[in-house]
């Protein structure tokens, strides 16, 4: 009896040859952060009784809104990315690319304004004791939050055309540099305890910007006009953002003696809701497609009858 061949067998198995070459240099670049928190946590070390408590307190802190929102989106986007590639339609992969991009900003932004006029608040309200030097060091993660947000689906889109090795040599070209300006900006003279933050913020910034002209230089239509139009008026409308925000943390201060889940938890309250309605408010005046399925969706809350039994 006679077996016929297959080529779909041969297929898999080149695409699972293909999978493996991939692996070691996704695995090296998802794992390499642990050499930053090793020369951190060295460099606190010597900042002073209590430095790496306060920095590793603010870092978990600023990796919230990264996992919550970049993480989280990329992950979701990522299958649809590979799809498109796979049904030999680029023009949709860069088409959901730019949109996937273009809501992770606009949502991010009003997150890192929140954080870093509100970063008192959520520092006392979770630390209590240690809030005021975790506030410090987390206000210059802010950037960090941004910039590692748009990091985590501009890497999917190397993944998604089967490229880990792109990302994985910024990162150790990132690598390097952060070791570099960490023990730079955390000097007595300089910034301190602070300045280990600061290259996180700064080296995120970098990192991004690289991966960027790498992505425009391989692709020079890539970014279309449409989409920088977008993202003009994103942050056009984090300008009202901040006005808002800067508003609110002056009407609700942080008082000496305020302290509880309830007392902040309420002065939270009154500065994140008007940030968040004067941010979507404000980008349906600006017709930005991003706050769309936010509008519908409080429209169908709102509008939803009431059923009485």
């Amino acid at each position: 009896m006679r077996f016929k061949y297959h080529p779909r067998i041969n297929l898999h198995n080149a695409d699972f040859r293909r999978i493996l070459r991939q692996l070691p240099p996704r695995s090296v670049d998802q794992g390499i952060d642990s050499i930053n928190s090793i020369v951190e946590t060295n460099r606190a070390s010597t900042l002073g009784t209590g430095s790496i408590t306060f920095y590793e307190n603010a870092y978990t802190l600023h990796l919230v809104p990264i996992s919550l929102v970049g993480t989280a989106i990329s992950t979701a986007a990522f299958p649809r990315l590979n799809s498109r590639l796979a049904q030999g339609r680029p023009d949709l992969f860069k088409r959901d690319f730019l949109m996937v991009l273009r809501a992770m900003i606009w949502i991010i932004l009003p997150v890192a304004v929140i954080s870093f006029f509100g970063r008192a608040y959520l520092a006392r309200l979770i630390y209590k004791n240690i809030a005021p030097e975790i506030a410090l060091i987390f206000g210059f993660l802010v950037g960090a939050i941004v910039f590692r947000t748009i990091y985590s689906i501009i890497s999917r889109y190397f993944y998604s055309q089967k490229d880990t090795k792109t990302p994985l040599f910024v990162s150790l070209f990132a690598i390097a540099l952060n070791i570099f300006l960490a023990f730079t900006l955390s000097r007595p003279s300089s910034y301190g305890i602070t300045g280990l933050a600061l290259a996180q913020s700064i080296v995120a910034t970098v990192e991004v910007f690289i991966l960027l002209l790498i992505m425009v230089w391989r692709d020079h239509h890539l970014f279309t006009a449409d989409f920088w139009s977008g993202i003009v008026r994103t942050l056009s409308v984090t300008g009202f953002t901040v006005i808002t925000t800067y508003t609110m943390v002056t009407l609700v201060p942080l008082l000496a003696s305020d302290r509880g889940f309830i007392t902040l938890g309420t002065k939270l309250l009154f500065i994140v809701v008007p940030t968040l309605v004067v941010h979507i408010a404000i980008s349906s005046l600006f017709g930005l497609e991003e706050v769309r399925p936010v509008i519908n969706k409080l429209r169908q809350i709102i509008l939803k009858p009431v059923r009485i039994q």
